[in-house]
C-alpha cells in the first residue's frame, strides 16, 4: 500500500456516500480527480496563506505515480460499488472481468498503470496519467478569470462547464453512445458561449435547448466526465483563496 493510500481513500469515500444516497453513481469520477488533490495540499510545505498551484500539481504527479497494485484493487471495488453506467469493455484488466483484481495483484500492476490502460478513452483516467491537464490548463485559470471579470458564482461555474465541454468532447458520452455524438454536444456547446452564454438572451435561449435536449437522452449525452474536471477545478480554486 502506498503511504498516502488513495484507492483506499477513493474506496472508502464512495462506500460512505452510497451508504446514504441512492440515486445511482453521481460521485466515482469525482472522488477519483478530487482525493489526489486533497491529499497533495496536505503534503504542501508552503505557509497557510501562500497557495502554490505549481506545488499542488507536483504533489498530486507524485501521489499518482506513487500508487501500487493496492490502490488499484481498492479502485476496483470502489467501481463495483458506484456501479456507474457507460463503462464498455477495457482491452486489458477489465474492471468487469473478476479475475482482473487476481492479476492486477499477480503481475504487480499500479493504479497508475491501471488507468494509462484507459486514458485513451476516458477523460478522468487521462488526466490522472498526464497530470491534470484540463484541470490546470484549462478549467481552473477559466473559471478564474469568469470570476475576475466579475461573473457571479453560477455563471462562472456554467460557463467554465461549457468551455471544458467545447474544447474536450466528453468521454462520458462517447463511451455511451458515440466519438461523433460527443463532438456534436461539444460543438454545441461552443455555439452557446458564441452566442454570449447566460450573458446574452439569444444565449439562455440556446441554453435552455441545449439542456433539454441533453435531459431527453435518457442520460447518454449526460456530460459526467466534464462535471467531474469542474468539480476539481472548483477544489483547486477554493485551495487557493476563492471563496462565494
Amino acid at each position: 500500500m502506498s503511504d498516502v493510500g488513495v484507492g483506499k481513500m477513493i474506496k472508502d469515500c464512495v462506500t460512505d456516500v452510497d451508504a446514504w444516497q441512492h440515486g445511482g453513481n453521481t460521485l466515482l469520477g469525482a472522488v477519483i480527480m478530487l482525493i489526489p488533490i486533497a491529499v497533495a495540499e496536505g503534503m504542501s510545505e508552503a505557509k497557510m496563506d501562500v497557495f502554490k498551484v505549481s506545488e499542488l500539481r507536483k504533489n498530486v504527479r507524485n501521489i499518482i505515480e506513487s500508487t501500487t497494485p493496492e490502490d488499484a484493487v481498492s479502485v476496483y471495488e470502489a467501481i463495483g460499488i458506484a456501479n456507474p453506467s457507460g463503462l464498455g469493455k477495457a482491452p486489458r484488466l477489465d474492471v468487469n472481468d473478476p479475475t482482473s483484481t487476481r492479476r492486477i495483484l499477480e503481475e504487480k500492476v499500479t493504479l497508475f498503470q491501471v488507468f494509462q490502460i484507459a486514458e485513451k478513452y476516458d477523460t478522468i483516467c487521462s488526466e490522472w496519467v498526464h497530470n491534470y491537464p484540463v484541470t490546470f490548463d484549462l478549467a481552473y485559470p477559466f473559471f478564474t478569470k469568469q470570476i475576475a471579470e466579475g461573473d457571479d458564482l453560477n455563471q462562472a461555474i456554467l460557463h467554465t462547464f461549457l468551455e471544458v465541454l467545447a474544447k474536450i468532447p466528453d468521454t462520458f458520452i462517447a463511451r455511451k453512445t458515440s466519438i461523433e455524438v460527443a463532438k456534436e454536444v461539444s460543438a454545441e456547446a461552443a455555439k452557446i458561449l458564441s452566442l454570449g452564454g447566460l450573458k446574452t438572451r439569444e444565449g439562455r435561449q440556446w441554453l435552455a435547448d441545449f439542456d433539454a435536449k441533453l435531459r431527453r437522452s435518457s442520460n447518454l449525452l449526460n456530460p459526467g466526465a466534464t462535471a467531474d474536471i469542474v468539480a476539481a477545478a472548483l477544489a483547486v480554486s477554493t485551495l487557493g483563496g476563492f471563496r462565494p
